[in-house]
């Protein structure tokens, strides 16, 4: 898919040293499958990807459970990741791909000024941080669910005769607040 490269390529060039390792290995073919999707590209003299056909040099292949990991901040494992082809070209390549960054705020200085940036940003990351929070709760709310045991659903019956008891109570207790007032009176007179 190669409509991905340029949006790789703008990750390579917010991460200066990560390009220049990349240029380390310049015409080497690498592909990427993860979630179905497939990005291959060469790497360029400068350590940008450029679109390639072909057989790659080396195949790095995310598995469903890389993704999982990711979105509960966990670090993939070894049985997350397989590397076909040449694997020490991806054994080098893998570290340098996965430390690629990106810097939403050096993209808001460039397209709308530093002052602008700046508070556009800061309005994001309360954003972010409001989306995180909910969707904790969320996941709280859900696990704290599946853990309860299962409960019988009462019967209409049953319900009515429990909300008769409960107005039952009701009706005793506001009779023992008015027996307590006049006895409280009785005693202050």
């Amino acid at each position: 898919m190669s409509a991905l490269l340029p949006i790789i390529n703008h990750l390579i060039q917010q991460n200066p040293q990560h390009q220049r390792n990349l240029a380390e290995f310049t015409g080497k073919t690498v592909s990427f499958s993860i979630a179905g999707f497939r990005i291959q590209g060469r790497i360029g003299e400068e350590g940008f990807l450029e679109a390639a056909q072909g057989m790659a040099d080396t195949e790095i292949i995310f598995h469903n459970s890389t993704i999982q990991k990711l979105l509960q901040n966990q670090q993939p494992g070894v049985g997350d990741i397989r590397i076909d082809g040449d694997l020490f070209l991806g054994m080098a390549l893998l570290p340098i791909f996965s430390g690629l960054r990106y810097d939403a705020h050096a993209d808001l200085n460039r397209l709308f000024g530093e002052n602008a940036g700046a508070l556009i940003a800061e309005k994001a990351d309360a954003v972010r941080q409001t989306v995180k929070q909910i969707g904790q709760s969320i996941a709280e709310q859900i696990g704290e669910f599946s853990r309860e045991p299962e409960s019988p659903v009462p019967d209409v019956a049953t319900l009515e005769a429990w909300i008769e008891e409960v107005d039952r109570l009701r009706d005793d207790v506001a009779r023992l607040n008015a027996r307590l007032d006049r006895l409280e009176r009785d005693i202050w007179l």
